[in-house]
């Protein structure tokens, strides 16, 4: 197995395993969505355990966070059935933004952050990060979404963002990722694969 794919292809299958398991299972995937959002990725794993233990008290789920998770309290259900039923009919392109579509409707999400949950659910879209953004010159606009435009306009805005992960791949953009971040911080990462398993470790421990 290629140095580029062993991260992905160690870990991911089965964090989808794991998320695609229960509709809790995905509560737990999308909520560490969430903490991520500008926080360093070495942390999250000590979020996560706060969260496991306080839940919406935790000092971690703040702001718009917050909203992730009241909305996820009644829609984890309707996600998880969506997001499978999603998974089991389509295929390519058209799963990639149909699937989309089911993730951004949570509260708290945007572009990113739900091109994120299609990776960490069936290996699918990816994150376009800032740091991604800059390493791969992708324009801003490719972000920019607001709940707000007419349904043809969220649309086309997903199709986009679905495109120019489709071009990078699902897998060079997790990877590369990884292993930006393992550079970024040698002190607390060994490599990029070490990155890509805690992924795994956060949401099962």
């Amino acid at each position: 197995m290629g140095k580029d794919k062993a991260g992905f292809h160690l870990h991911n299958p089965k964090i989808n395993k794991f998320a695609q398991k229960s509709p809790e299972n995905l509560k737990l995937m999308v909520m560490m969505v969430a903490l991520s959002i500008q926080q360093p990725w070495s942390a999250i794993g000590g979020q996560m355990q706060d969260y496991r233990m306080l839940g919406a008290k935790s000092r971690f789920v703040w702001g718009n966070k917050a909203n992730t998770l009241a909305w996820l309290e009644d829609g984890a259900e309707g996600l998880h059935s969506d997001a499978m039923a999603v998974v089991a009919q389509y295929k390519g392109r058209e799963l990639d933004i149909k699937l989309m579509e089911v993730f951004i409707q949570i509260d708290g999400m945007g572009l990113a952050k739900a091109g994120f949950c299609c990776q960490l659910f069936a290996g699918r879209v990816g994150c376009i990060d800032v740091h991604n953004l800059r390493r791969y010159s992708i324009p801003e606009s490719v972000l920019k979404f607001s709940k707000k435009l007419k349904p043809e306009s969220q649309v086309k805005k997903i199709e986009a963002y679905v495109d120019a992960c489709r071009q990078r791949r699902s897998v060079r953009l997790w990877n590369s990722w990884c292993e930006l971040i393992a550079k970024k911080q040698p002190n607390k990462w060994k490599d990029g694969t070490q990155v890509s398993k805690v992924h795994l470790d956060y949401l099962t421990a």
